[in-house]
């Protein structure tokens, strides 16, 4: 019994320090919102969740949630805001807007209908992938089955937006990880000298 008081506690613990992220977050971009009254496309962002995730053992990234009516200006806004969020949080900040839920078969059972094919497993985390590495091109994609390994996911991106994605690499895989429990590697090809 005391052991299952320690688990809540801690997750309640964590839970209000995802809230204390999300409500930092909503706060800064009330302030970027009051700063820039001219551009319209911020005033449906909003902030749904955010949360700390750990890179390394001195290194974290905030990864976070955008609401549903965010989605049409997402990507018209998101290099202002990731910029403005990390100048002031100095530290590598991932935004992703809120996804559906994702329908499997129990889905299939009880409704008795088809799984619509936008709500389908590889979709939703597909999504997520070209989420995480907007503004970058993905070229290609693979999946690896290494000897003795679960599979792994490698992702091609155009050696173009290397500068600008060079440092948020890790970020990346670690936010991918944590939203599909899959693990990600990124590449980027040489360029041929003509």
């Amino acid at each position: 019994i005391l052991k299952m008081g320690k688990k809540t506690k801690t997750q309640s613990q964590s839970r209000q320090n995802e809230t204390e992220i999300a409500k930092n977050f909503s706060n800064f971009l009330a302030k970027i919102k009051s700063e820039n009254n001219e551009d319209h496309k911020l005033d449906d962002i909003s902030i749904c969740r955010a949360s700390e995730i750990q890179i390394e053992p001195n290194k974290h990234c905030f990864l976070v949630f955008l609401n549903a009516p965010s989605q049409a200006n997402f990507k018209a806004v998101h290099s202002f805001l990731v910029q403005k969020f990390e100048e002031h949080f100095s530290t590598p900040v991932v935004l992703i807007p809120d996804r559906k839920r994702i329908n499997g078969n129990l889905y299939r059972r009880y409704q008795g209908t088809k799984v619509p094919r936008d709500r389908t497993l590889d979709t939703i985390f597909n999504a997520y992938l070209e989420d995480l590495v907007y503004p970058a091109t993905i070229i290609g994609k693979r999946t690896r089955f290494p000897q003795g390994k679960a599979r792994q996911f490698k992702v091609i991106i155009d050696p173009v937006d290397k500068d600008s994605m060079d440092y948020k690499v890790p970020s990346i895989i670690v936010c991918y990880k944590a939203l599909t429990n899959r693990s990600l590697h990124i590449e980027f090809p040489e360029l041929k000298k003509a």
